[in-house]
């Protein structure tokens, strides 16, 4: 089976949603976005497709604010499926939260690649869209 370049855009604001897509769109070069407007919308995502890695995301762009269940949320659910499920979807957080003990906590997380601030710049992406696709 054929494994596309999908990334996985996961935050609550419809601005930065978009935001980040037109980044995507207009500076690398990618398959699929997928949208999800919450950390329990994008979990059911993965327990949908769990049985089909090519349709998983192999990046996630999460924010770690968000209401109901936020970023660290997502990662202790996250953190519960396979080894091969962790090993093929990097996480990048993103995050307009000056909160230092947050941003220690997500920093240190072993499924976190790196954690960039909002709004999103086209730059800050350049290293991990070239790592991983």
């Amino acid at each position: 089976m054929e494994y596309k370049k999908r990334i996985m855009i996961v935050d609550d604001s419809i601005i930065d949603q978009m935001i980040t897509t037109r980044v995507l769109k207009t500076n690398y070069t990618y398959d699929e976005i997928v949208t999800m407007a919450s950390a329990t919308e994008a979990l059911a995502y993965f327990d949908n497709h769990i049985n089909n890695p090519a349709l998983l995301p192999n990046l996630i762009l999460l924010d770690l604010d968000m209401p109901l269940m936020n970023g660290f949320g997502f990662l202790e659910r996250f953190n519960n499926y396979s080894n091969s499920i962790k090993a093929t979807c990097a996480i990048v957080v993103l995050t307009a939260s000056e909160v230092l003990s947050d941003i220690e906590k997500m920093k240190s997380h072993p499924h976190v690649v790196t954690l960039i601030s909002k709004p999103l710049d086209k730059n800050s992406l350049i290293p991990l869209i070239q790592s991983y696709f």
